[in-house]
């Protein structure tokens, strides 16, 4: 399996908005399940939701932001997911709602997908990256070094080739460098091998006890952190379909649509912080968010997984 050549470096710096809006309360009484959006009020309030019109909730898992669209005065929401568990639940959410349109797809096809489903056009795009809290508490999805399954790792059960294979099949060098490039890995050559050593591993569990072998001692998190997130971001070529992704949302949106990108990951970021300013530089979009809007210390202490995120948004001048 090829790895995706791609450099990066990190930055920080940002500013919040408080969670507390009639937005969140909506989605504490609803039925959003385990996952919780993060940003909620920031992101509808960029994305322009109380405009009205078409948008696409690019990455929408159990719907909250989806739900959030339409309480804004969203006029329809194409909701999209690689996972097809999420995709069932949406459409048992959603199913009698004429507003909102269910597909299953990477967002990376966006471009013909949004389309296909009568959104030739669209009012903003919303993405949410990462990884959902539900796929992270399925033991058989393979995402969690803390609980033993499957090395799978894949968004798309039904298409790709699972971390398996590349847990079982990289070689040392090539190992090393995706956990560099994909993990921000100091120890990447020493974690690699002794998972090369290792090998078959089969599981999630043995590859979470390879990585801790290789870091012995305490650390502020667990040892097996990175090294997951390096192996499920190459697994499912996040960085690559990202690209993909904001390139379709350029095309999809009308003059004056918005694009809002929450990532978790510096590489994630770096790509959506470029791309605006590449938009910008072309005088094809103005951008919303000078730094990443990172969430306060209230939304933070009641969702640890918005402790990480980083919002961008742009506003498209032109149809593209």
């Amino acid at each position: 399996m090829e790895v995706p050549q791609l450099k990066f470096r990190v930055f920080y710096g940002g500013r919040s908005a408080s969670p507390a809006s009639p937005i969140h309360q909506i989605l504490e009484g609803s039925a959003v399940g385990v996952h919780a959006p993060v940003l909620v009020e920031t992101t509808i309030e960029f994305v322009g939701a109380s405009r009205g019109g078409d948008y696409v909730d690019a990455t929408a898992g159990a719907g909250g932001h989806t739900h959030a669209l339409l309480a804004a005065g969203a006029t329809r929401v194409f909701a999209l997911d690689a996972d097809i568990d999420a995709v069932q639940h949406l459409r048992e959410r959603f199913g009698g709602d004429p507003r909102v349109e269910v597909a299953h797809g990477n967002f990376r096809d966006l471009s013909h997908l949004a389309p296909a489903h009568g959104f030739e056009k669209v009012d903003g795009v919303v993405f949410d990256l990462g990884l959902s809290s539900d796929q992270l508490s399925d033991p058989s999805r393979g995402f969690s070094f803390q609980l033993d399954g499957p090395l799978d790792m894949r968004f798309d059960t039904g298409s790709g080739r699972p971390a398996l294979d590349l847990v079982n099949g990289l070689s040392e060098p090539r190992m090393a460098d995706l956990l560099r490039q994909f993990g921000d890995e100091r120890r990447a050559g020493r974690i690699a091998r002794r998972i090369v050593q290792r090998r078959p591993i089969a599981s999630t569990g043995q590859l979470a006890a390879a990585v801790r072998s290789a870091v012995p001692g305490r650390s502020r998190i667990h040892p097996a952190t990175r090294t997951f997130q390096a192996f499920r971001m190459a697994t499912n070529d996040e960085l690559g379909a990202l690209l993909a992704g904001l390139s379709a949302a350029r095309g999809l949106a009308t003059p004056n649509g918005r694009v809002v990108v929450i990532s978790f990951h510096s590489h994630e970021d770096r790509i959506a912080k470029h791309q605006f300013r590449a938009w910008s530089s072309a005088d094809d979009a103005d951008i919303l968010t000078r730094s990443p809007v990172r969430a306060d210390t209230t939304e933070v202490a009641a969702n640890r997984r918005s402790r990480s995120a980083k919002l961008r948004a742009a506003r498209l001048k032109q149809s593209n």
